[in-house]
């Protein structure tokens, strides 16, 4: 009984360990790979950039991934307001989850929303600057505060969204 705990348990280690080993930065941006899969975690130090581009893979020097998602809190202005003023992304296809907050609190005027989104999780541009938006297809779910506090004068939200949370385009 032992035996097997302390195998779990170095197994486990070992996981957690070889995860870490798995972080690296390109291009301004910092990575994280799960399950063989690149997801953006946010600026890399010293990257200022006010337009963002994400590319749809990423090579750490020796393997290439797909970037397939934008991590919780990433590009969050309030966790680096120094340099997260954040004016206009482009976000790849490939991405398919964008984890809540991720850019909460920046100055975005303009972003595209891929074709590969299902959910729009909570508070993802929440106070930003974005005057117009368009809700792909894909979309079915949008999160609570989602758009709260931007600039909206128009949207266009497809028929396939079915849930839409509390103040998801509020103020």
């Amino acid at each position: 009984m032992m035996r097997a705990l302390m195998t779990k348990t170095l197994c486990v280690l070992s996981i957690l360990l070889s995860a870490q080993a798995l972080a690296f930065d390109v291009d301004g941006l910092d990575y994280r790979v799960f399950f063989g899969t690149a997801e953006v975690m946010g600026r890399a130090s010293g990257n200022t950039e006010t337009d963002i581009v994400i590319p749809a893979t990423v090579s750490d020097g020796s393997t290439t991934y797909s970037v397939t998602s934008i991590g919780y809190n990433a590009f969050y202005l309030a966790f680096d307001s120094a340099s997260n003023a954040l004016t206009s992304v482009v976000i790849p296809d490939s991405v398919t989850r964008i984890g809540g907050s991720a850019f909460r609190g920046n100055d975005l005027t303009s972003v595209i929303i891929p074709g590969s989104i299902a959910t729009i999780e909570d508070f993802v541009f929440y106070q930003n600057d974005l005057t117009s938006v368009i809700i792909p297809d894909s979309v079915i779910t949008i999160g609570k505060e989602a758009f709260g506090f931007n600039a909206l004068a128009s949207m266009i939200i497809s028929g396939t969204v079915t849930s839409i949370g509390l103040g998801a385009f509020a103020h």
